[in-house]
């Protein structure tokens, strides 16, 4: 992985060792000599800026990430150009990436939906399409056809840094064809990858500009001064801001008319890698750098180590480490299922290899969360085997388990990195397999998994769970209680802050508090319980005094002895059962709004103030790119009313939110909510509800 950048991953970075980054900026073997720039015509940059930058939009991605076993929605942003009459938007693909729906932000202020065209992973390159309510053309720039820049040429970048839209900064070209490759990394491991099952920026070099970007730029244009799209901004700096890489116009374009018209780009392999002459005595060719083991190259007798210096009849040459992607970029493009013919050299003797360009493997499987099992699963490729050192090379791979879920819970327990290749007898080898075995499961009739692992195989009983996920905890039995939270004085603290001795000293009394009706004050000192003196052994818990109290019967007289302004008193009460915690209330996730939520407890009400007599749903728990977190619900809401319809408890609330949606009106849902001191008005957007409802919800 490359040291120089790091890629901006829509409104999110990830963090490089910043006193490595300081060393590499003070290094002046880094710096990239540029001659003194030209006082540049200000007519010809507001000319530029005028073309393109009223076409740059925002996108407001709303991501599905899997963590322990579940799907989390976030959500993100970055940059894109329109780039045709029918409102086709050209970005990078790890802003669309793990993107279940979108929204785009025009430089108006508009905003309309769009949908996913195509993603070129391989590139960091996708497409989106706008979805406007009525047929339109819209305006738009267009990508330069050849990478012509030189080192002092000024660019403009244009995006929406940290989600700022319509923003532009302007700097010039360090080095039009850079490699991210220091003097410390071995050239043959300059790719970066999405995830680890992506890699990316295997065919191009890098326009190196110092235009400032920052997270939320990707996928924006960079322009040159007679209004060309010559790059698309994906890499910056946290540290420093003057270091920025961008996508080659041209080859974007490329990529992108390509998405445009079949969603996809095409490529092969041959099953090697390559690199560059660079220290080595030759001038032609490129080396063989590695061979996957058992490929047809392999069996065809190419080594490590081999020169090819023809590739079907023309010479291939990369001298540098620059060059190599262009070579790689050359292979990649031959025809599926083409005839090719390479002329290697090994101990200064030739000899001609024959090969079949094979379709480009898919890297990636699908990815889904399958609540029924309490797992997120992929569909297994063999690339995806191969990665992991696996003997399976199908099946679905189980990356991560829901706690406390079926598969935790299963015999025995499922984790993740397991391939599941059976159910029930039956061979598994897509995610449709696991839904449609846990659609026809029952209750008393747990499924059998067959699991590789290891190089192990084994069975394990699950029993799968369907709809959104309810929890009733297990009654308990009440517990004596006397209302008041009290704050523990040892002897020696009570002396220094002016007590009279050991104690507990009340901090709180609640409504309803049985000691607080028999007259107890904040700020006295309870010294004693029926007639056994209250001392306790520190001064950081009270869990003696809640012990002493929960050892009454409910409904047991009990006698205080306590002191107050130095004077003693007491108090007969009798203790009540103690309101229900937290912890034994019902709770439930609902799908559609991506949100936990649980009754309204005693403490809830007195924490928020509420009268004892207050209904409502507590919101425990909210995902940001979920519909709830999008209409700016937050956790410790109460939410008290859905539309027109009060809602008690969450099984109402679920009611409630059904009924809405099933009355399929256009629109927004009010949701009426407690928040502090306020009493707020929030909308739900059917749009949201119904693109980021979980697959168990639709």
């Amino acid at each position: 992985m490359p040291i120089l950048s790091i890629r901006f991953r829509c409104a999110l970075v990830a963090p490089l060792f910043a006193a490595l980054l300081l060393a590499v900026f003070a290094s002046p073997a880094f710096a990239d000599p540029v001659a003194p720039q030209a006082p540049v015509e200000a007519s010809r940059i507001a000319a530029a800026r005028d073309h393109v930058l009223p076409v740059v939009v925002s996108i407001l991605t709303v991501r599905q990430d899997y963590r322990q076993g579940g799907p989390t929605l976030s959500v993100s942003s970055g940059s894109g150009t329109v780039v045709s009459a029918q409102g086709h938007i050209a970005t990078n693909a790890h802003v669309t990436q793990n993107g279940k729906s979108f929204r785009i932000v025009f430089a108006d202020g508009r905003e309309l939906p769009a949908k996913l065209v195509g993603t070129d992973t391989l590139s960091d390159l996708a497409v989106l399409q706008v979805q406007p309510p009525h047929p339109e053309t819209f305006a738009y720039a267009e990508f330069a056809t050849e990478l012509d820049l030189k080192p002092g040429d000024t660019v403009l970048a244009m995006g929406a840094p940290w989600g700022l839209s319509n923003s532009m900064s302007m700097g010039v070209v360090n080095n039009p064809r850079r490699l991210l490759v220091s003097l410390f990394d071995d050239e043959a491991e300059y790719e970066d990858s999405l995830s680890e099952d992506e890699p990316t920026g295997r065919y191009y070099a890098w326009i190196q500009h110092d235009a400032s970007i920052a997270p939320g730029n990707s996928g924006g244009p960079l322009v040159d001064l007679n209004g060309r799209i010559v790059g698309v901004n994906t890499r910056g700096m946290i540290v420093g801001g003057d270091l920025a890489f961008a996508i080659p116009g041209a080859e974007a374009g490329r990529i992108v008319s390509t998405l445009i018209a079949k969603g996809r780009v095409d490529r092969v392999s041959l099953g090697f890698r390559i690199r560059s002459l660079k220290g080595t005595p030759f001038t032609e060719g490129v080396l063989v750098n590695s061979v996957e083991r058992g490929s047809p190259p392999e069996k065809a007798g190419l080594r490590a180590g081999d020169r090819i210096v023809s590739l079907n009849g023309q010479q291939i040459t990369a001298l540098q480490p620059v060059d190599v992607p262009r070579v790689q970029q050359a292979i990649a493009e031959l025809p599926i299922d083409s005839k090719v013919a390479l002329r290697i050299e090994r101990g200064g003797r030739q000899q001609d290899i024959a090969l079949v360009a094979q379709a480009q493997r898919v890297e990636r499987g699908n990815e889904l969360a399958l609540a029924a099992y309490g797992i997120s699963a992929s569909e297994l490729t063999p690339e995806m085997g191969k990665r992991r050192n696996l003997e399976a090379r199908s099946g679905v791979l189980v990356t991560g388990v829901k706690p406390g879920g079926p598969a935790a819970v299963a015999r025995p327990e499922i984790e993740a990195g397991m391939v599941i290749s059976a159910i029930n007898g039956k061979p598994v080898t897509k995610l449709t397999d696991l839904l449609g075995a846990a659609a026809g499961a029952s209750e008393d009739k747990p499924l059998v998994l067959q699991l590789e692992s290891d190089g192990e195989q084994r069975l394990s009983l699950l029993k799968p769970q369907q709809g959104d996920q309810g929890h009733d905890p297990l009654p308990e039995l009440p517990k004596s209680w006397v209302g008041v939270e009290v704050q523990p004085f040892t002897g020696s603290l009570a002396k220094e802050v002016g007590l009279p001795g050991a104690g507990y000293r009340i901090a709180r009394i609640y409504p309803g508090s049985p000691l607080g009706s028999a007259g107890a004050h904040v700020g006295d000192l309870l010294v004693s319980l029926n007639g056994e003196a209250l001392k306790p052994s520190n001064d950081v818990s009270s869990e003696e005094f809640d012990q002493r109290v929960h050892d009454l019967d409910v409904s047991a007289k009990g006698k205080f002895g306590a002191v107050r302004a130095g004077k003693p008193v007491q108090f007969d009460v009798t203790a009540a059962p103690s309101p229900t915690e937290t912890s034994g209330l019902r709770t439930l996730a609902i799908g559609r709004l991506r949100a936990q939520l649980r009754e309204l407890g005693f403490y809830d009400r007195v924490g928020l103030r509420l009268p004892s007599t207050a209904q409502g749903v507590f919101v425990d728990g909210v995902e940001s790119g979920g519909a709830a977190g999008l209409s700016h619900l937050r956790r410790s809401d109460v939410i008290v009313r859905l539309g027109d319809t009060e809602v008690h408890d969450p099984t109402e609330l679920s009611r409630a939110l059904e009924q809405a949606l099933a009355a399929r009106q256009d629109g927004l849902i009010p949701l009426t909510v407690i928040r502090g001191n306020q009493t707020k008005i929030l909308f739900l957007e059917r749009y949201w509800l119904n693109a980021d409802a979980p697959e168990s919800a639709r």
